[in-house]
């Protein structure tokens, strides 16, 4: 069996637990998983898997694509893609979708498209932390913290604002070479596309009305059965073992609260900092679950969100991304996302500083 990042990060994380566990003297208890943040992480993971199974996001991914005549307009165009679909599929999916087209296209056009994925990786970062449901980091303090779309929306747009500007710079700095594309989309499966982009359509209002978690799982059940009765060979396809690894990340950095006093800074500009650095060690998702409810959730994150890059290991979207490139291109996203973090976290410090 081969072995991926999420099946790695269940081994690590599961004997973590059971370390904890055996610290603890019990091995659960009550309060330890946010259930309803879980079962939305859930609907939209298993909606997106039947998204692309159906092939139209593919579909209109690919026929974007056909206009793009250079380097540079690929770069630009797979950025906007990248950064619009993690709006809305959240940054890991926006990749998983986009970066074998992406690798499609330099074998079709015979060019080394490898910057192109590094930049999707930053891309997709960055697109994700202007929406509640744009990454598990923000799903996460969008629940505990009881929220409102504009609310969270109107604090996340500078933070978007400025790192969208800064990598739109570092594209103008790329060097630029013609393309030639012969990809051709495959048709997709309308029902199966229609059907969850529906149900990703209810998943998203039951979020912005706080409804019960009992839409998200019936959501999950319709967007199962679909698969079942149109794509019945997709439903393997579909990553449970995130929604396993989800829980874990759950389970260990609570767990972990309770036998370690962690002091969580209350001053805003600590919270800021210190959550960019853990970031970079624990990833994004584990820092916020560590941090949990705070006095202020905005410097927060702005911190998880910005520090998404930086290691490879800050955000999951970047090993996604990274699997697809090579170890000399590995050296070139380390430069360019290092950088890209000490210019929009320099950026974030000062916004917060006025």
């Amino acid at each position: 069996m081969r072995i991926t990042v999420n099946r790695a990060l269940l081994i690590v994380l599961g004997l973590a637990y059971l370390s904890l566990s055996l610290l603890r003297r019990s091995f659960y208890s009550p309060g330890l998983v946010d259930w309803k943040t879980i079962e939305i992480l859930s609907s939209l993971i298993v909606i997106n898997a039947s998204l692309m199974m159906s092939g139209g996001i593919d579909f209109l991914s690919l026929k974007i694509l056909e206009f793009t005549k250079d380097r540079r307009q690929l770069l630009l165009t797979s950025i906007i893609l990248t950064s619009s679909l993690a709006m809305f599929l959240t940054n890991d999916v926006a990749l998983l979708v986009l970066v074998p087209l992406t690798v499609s296209i330099g074998k079709f056009t015979k060019k080394n498209v490898e910057d192109v994925i590094i930049f999707q990786a930053i891309a997709a970062n960055v697109g994700s932390m202007l929406t509640p449901f744009g990454n598990p980091q923000n799903i996460i303090i969008y629940g505990l913290n009881h929220l409102n779309y504009p609310q969270f929306i109107s604090n996340m747009f500078p933070p978007y604002l400025f790192s969208m500007v800064v990598l739109l710079l570092f594209v103008g700095f790329m060097g630029n070479e013609k393309l030639a594309t012969q990809a051709t989309p495959t048709r997709p499966n309308y029902g199966l596309f229609a059907t969850n982009v529906v149900l990703l359509s209810v998943v998203i209002s039951a979020m912005a009305l706080n409804l019960s978690g009992w839409f998200f799982i019936a959501a999950i059940i319709v967007s199962i059965a679909s698969l079942l009765v149109i794509e019945p060979a997709g439903i393997v396809k579909v990553d449970y073992v995130l929604i396993v690894v989800f829980i874990l990340i759950f389970l260990v950095m609570n767990s972990l609260k309770l036998i370690v006093r962690i002091p969580v800074p209350t001053n805003v500009i600590e919270i800021y900092i210190l959550s960019i650095i853990f970031s970079q060690f624990l990833s994004n998702v584990p820092t916020t679950v560590l941090f949990g409810k705070i006095s202020s959730w905005v410097p927060l994150s702005y911190g998880v969100n910005i520090g998404g890059n930086g290691t490879v290991i800050a955000s999951l979207a970047n090993l996604i991304a990274l699997r697809n490139i090579s170890g000399k291109n590995f050296l070139k996203f380390n430069k360019y996302s290092f950088l890209f973090l000490l210019i929009t976290g320099a950026i974030g410090l000062i916004w917060l500083l006025k």
